[in-house]
């Protein structure tokens, strides 16, 4: 009986089941001819281009399938809403309703943006959906009245519970409330309250309409469900995709101007190529001829401090490796607080006071400026000097400036494009006169072109103080030595007692705040981008290569026995890394204003102090591994690209990151990676900037300064103006201003 029961009760759920099945299908069926449902009395329409019939609204049957979204169309109709608005909320309606309906159009439009901001509690600031399905609907220019545009919106969530401040003991207790974490925010870390959302919004809505709209898809988000306020501003122009820059004439003259460099390098190239070798000699042909250019690169000089070729190139890839990881953090990452949290690792010890690479290319900069005008028995008029460090400095910088300026917004596009061109392209525009004075480290630094550039007015500033002291030196020594003394001084204290009174941290940490607007940081505008407080490391480079030249006169440089080289090098590097790790503890130790202004005067000298004592080591002695290593032949080629790869880094750094359309994950291997990338790229273009630009302008100005001094004084044999391997290319005692002056390359280290 038992068996009989169960199945009679079988066959009554399988006609249960066929007869719910078959209904659905029906209600199927007779759905299949509807495109877009709406209330009955609304009487928007939507029109299709190029066809007679218009598609008529279909009343909304009430079923469990109109409910999504429903709670979004009541608080929209609710509110008060302007005559400028209507129309925007029209569109806003009828996407609603059509996305009830799954209509293609509105499903298209609703799924190229996030609902809901997600990861927001790991530190995704970034909400952008998906930028290209919104700007490139299929239908975007047949059906106009479809048009949408992209916006993004700045939030900062707020506490409405005024609940009171509890002194944080567990940040990450699984039981407290997510409102208390969220609140709470570990020093130089990122802020979970505030994020950026990108909106696939109708073309007809004005910003303050955006604003409401994602006031109230917020507030049915699981971040509005715990009674958070959020403050929302949309403040930049929204994206469309009609919005297509047009080339405007700066943009056509920078390819002019470098279409005719290209034009006359090439012309001088095979008109240098086609003449004998012993009739090639200096001159317009010859300054410009790219085969001659290359060579120049490729030369070795044997002095004794080779070691700079491996120094400097691996300098510039470590400062190019800090600045990927510093922009990339001030990206969209998906785990910002893994980042946040390795900035406390030891990981993190060896990365947040990097600046202090800066310093090696100081040192080595002031190294070399002495090394040549210390051997000079008669010392020319320091005025040429620095007219050719300028034009050294200056033509590369200015062609990069003219490509940040004319050609750079057209290299890219994406959701936070134009907010990381604005921070270049804009300035640039404006300031790139202070660049080419040298001032733009001391003249409107909030808005310094190129945030980088600032290392370059403080070489040239440092290289015409010494240059002038040392020129005073020759002529009155017993002044020269007390203006030295005075500089040596001055350029050790002022450090330290700027940043006592202005109570500022000892060092510049590169910390969140810091990368995601650098701009608007004290301490960069303060100290760390001022001549006057960077100063001593160019100092201890000038004191040390004086101390080379003084004890390499005879040609003797084994002057220091291996056991002891070794024993240097090994001080210097672990000096080095003293200064570099105690810096970085000041991001989490107890301020005490004069221990910080000890560490500022102290910091910065005594890493070019470990750096010198390493070239000094490996220069009078034999290190083994080490020498060899930095005196590798491929490293010359290279570190003489050092400073234009310095210039177009950032460049590709910056639009490696700001073209993404969502968030990456911060893997130290893709850094790497990208790094990888970018000296390779950077270095063609640092070649590009030598062959063209650089290296000719350096020997037209070499060749117009040598006719000159030949006019006024007796006829001389010429000297090449490329570079030789041999010492015989020195300066000599000769007293003609040919002689006198370095050539191109030899009077050379843009850092």
């Amino acid at each position: 009986m038992r068996y009989i029961c169960l199945l009679v009760l079988g066959l009554v759920a399988i006609n249960k089941i066929k007869c719910h099945v078959t209904d659905r299908v029906k209600i199927l069926e007779n759905s299949e001819t509807i495109t877009t449902q709406t209330p009955v009395g609304n009487k928007t329409q939507i029109g299709v281009k190029g066809s007679e019939k218009h598609e008529s609204p279909k009343a909304v049957k009430n079923s469990d399938g109109s409910v999504y979204l429903d709670d979004v169309l009541f608080t929209l109709k609710n509110q008060n809403w302007t005559d400028e608005e209507e129309p925007c909320l029209k569109h806003i309606k009828l996407l609603l309703y059509s996305l009830q309906n799954f209509t293609l159009w509105a499903v298209w439009d609703w799924d190229s943006q996030a609902s809901e901001p997600q990861g927001l509690l790991f530190a995704n600031r970034y909400q952008l959906g998906n930028f290209d399905q919104c700007m490139s609907a299929p239908w975007a220019k047949t059906h106009k009245e479809l048009k949408t545009k992209y916006c993004l919106a700045e939030i900062v969530l707020e506490r409405t519970d005024k609940a009171v401040r509890k002194r944080v003991e567990k940040p990450y207790y699984p039981y407290e409330s997510a409102l208390d974490y969220i609140e709470h925010r570990p020093p130089h870390s990122r802020p979970l309250n505030e994020l950026t959302w990108g909106a696939c919004v109708p073309a007809a809505c004005a910003p303050s309409t955006v604003e409401r709209l994602l006031g109230v898809m917020l507030a049915r988000s699981h971040l509005g469900a715990a009674g958070m306020r959020a403050n929302i501003s949309v403040t930049e122009t929204c994206q469309s995709n009609d919005d297509e820059m047009e080339y405007d004439s700066l943009f056509y003259a920078f390819f002019i101007v470098i279409g005719l460099l290209v034009i006359i390098s090439l012309a001088c190239t095979y008109l240098n190529c086609r003449r004998d070798s012993d009739e090639r000699k200096p001159g317009i042909i010859q300054s410009f001829c790219i085969r001659e250019n290359t060579l120049d690169l490729l030369r070795m000089k044997k002095e004794g401090i080779e070691v700079f070729y491996g120094i400097r190139f691996l300098t510039i890839c470590l400062i190019v490796l800090d600045h990927q990881i510093g922009i990339y953090n001030s990206g969209p990452i998906s785990d910002g607080f893994t980042s946040d949290q390795d900035v406390q690792s030891p990981l993190g010890l060896l990365i947040l006071h990097d600046d202090l690479f800066v310093d090696t290319f100081f040192l080595l900069s002031g190294f070399l400026v002495v090394t040549n005008i210390a051997k000079m028995k008669r010392m020319p008029n320091p005025l040429l000097l620095i007219l050719k460090r300028y034009v050294r400095l200056m033509v590369a910088f200015a062609v990069v400036i003219f490509y940040v300026c004319a050609v750079f917004p057209y290299t890219g596009t994406g959701p936070l494009w134009n907010r990381a061109v604005a921070h270049d392209t804009e300035q640039c525009r404006k300031n790139w006169w202070l660049n080419l004075l040298m001032v733009s480290n001391y003249i409107d630094t909030e808005n310094i072109c190129i945030v980088v550039s600032w290392y370059i007015p403080c070489d040239f500033h440092f290289f015409v103080v010494t240059v002038l002291a040392y020129y005073v030196y020759r002529r009155v020594p017993t002044l020269g030595v007390t203006i030295a003394t005075v500089l040596t001084v001055a350029a050790v204290v002022l450090p330290g007692v700027i940043n006592y009174i202005y109570q500022l941290s000892a060092v510049q940490l590169f910390t969140f705040e810091f990368v995601m607007n650098p701009r608007g940081n004290e301490e960069f505008h303060v100290t760390y981008i001022k001549s006057h407080t960077r100063f001593a490391a160019y100092l201890v480079g000038f004191y040390s290569g004086y101390l080379f030249v003084t004890y390499s006169k005879d040609g003797n440089l084994n002057r220091i026995k291996q056991k002891w080289s070794v024993l240097g090098t090994c001080a210097a590097l672990l000096l080095m890394l003293v200064v570099m790790v105690f810096g970085s503890t000041f991001l989490w130790r107890s301020y005490h204003p004069l221990e910080g202004a000890v560490y500022a005067a102290l910091n910065r000298p005594a890493w070019a102090c470990g750096v010198a004592l390493l070239v000094l080591c490996c220069s009078f002695g034999n290190v083994p591994l080490v020498k060899s290593f930095l005196s590798w032949y491929p490293w010359v080629p290279l570190s003489r690209l050092s400073y234009g790869l310095y210039l177009t880094h950032t460049i590709l750094i910056t639009r490696n990151v700001f073209i993404t359309r969502n968030p990456q994950h911060n893997d130290y291997f893709e850094i790497i990676n990208s790094t990888t990338g970018v000296i390779f790229w950077g270095c063609i273009g640092a070649l590009l900037l030598w062959l063209f630009a650089e290296a000719p302008a350096n020997k037209l100005l070499s060749l117009c300064l040598r006719s000159k001094g030949n006019k006024n004084t007796a006829a001389v044999e010429p000297t090449p103006t490329s570079i030789r391997t041999s010492e015989n290319n020195m300066p000599t005692s000769s007293g003609h201003l040919h002689g006198n002056l370095p050539d191109t390359i030899h009077f050379s280290s843009k850092f």
